[in-house]
């Protein structure tokens, strides 16, 4: 397999990391995105914008790992590009598959990563910087859930501090239920191909 560079969402760096690790013959350079950047349009077109720019358009060994539903112009700029963009709508469809998703969000059910807790809720550049939010920011835009499901993959568990401290900020309960990554794999080895 020839070389790919992907434009990735960092969400998926321990999932890629995984696999590629376990497949040292795929050939990739990662260009990675901020997580959360969907929060805000003006950010994400910036970023994409940037990373872009230094890529050859038509290059068929680019792809972008991104969401189509994380940008509203996703489709149309991979396809002005020449540049592949994901089968699913976010990042969660890629690691469960988007009728398995489907299930697990009903109910109002949440559905996350360990890393968007802490990626996206509580790092250092999240939301907090990204939108200005504070803990009741939180509350008010996560309290339409009855719960948050936390989709454990065995690569980077959230502690039980971790845990504590986000029901602590959004007062929603949250659970976590383990996944194997054999979905993801495939899905990304088939992305790449």
């Amino acid at each position: 397999m020839a070389g790919k560079t992907l434009i990735a969402c960092n969400i998926f760096e321990d999932e890629m990391n995984h696999v590629l690790g376990k497949h040292p013959e795929l050939e990739v350079n990662v260009i990675w995105l901020r997580a959360g950047l969907h929060n805000d349009m003006n950010t994400l077109d910036a970023a994409l914008k940037e990373k872009i720019a230094a890529l050859e358009p038509g290059d068929p060994n680019v792809r972008l790992m991104i969401g189509y539903g994380c940008h509203p112009d996703l489709k149309t700029i991979a396809k002005d590009l020449g540049f592949p963009v994901l089968s699913t709508k976010n990042c969660l469809g890629a690691i469960v598959g988007e009728d398995r998703l489907a299930e697990l969000e009903r109910d109002k059910t949440m559905v996350i990563t360990p890393e968007w807790i802490r990626k996206t809720w509580f790092a250092d550049d999240g939301m907090r910087e990204l939108l200005g939010w504070d803990d009741t920011d939180f509350r008010i835009n996560f309290g339409r859930y009855d719960r948050i499901l936390v989709l454990d993959l065995g690569l980077a568990p959230l502690s039980d501090e971790e845990i504590l401290e986000a029901f602590s900020i959004i007062e929603v309960p949250i659970e976590t239920e383990s996944f194997d990554i054999s979905h993801f794999e495939k899905f990304f080895i088939d992305f790449l191909a």
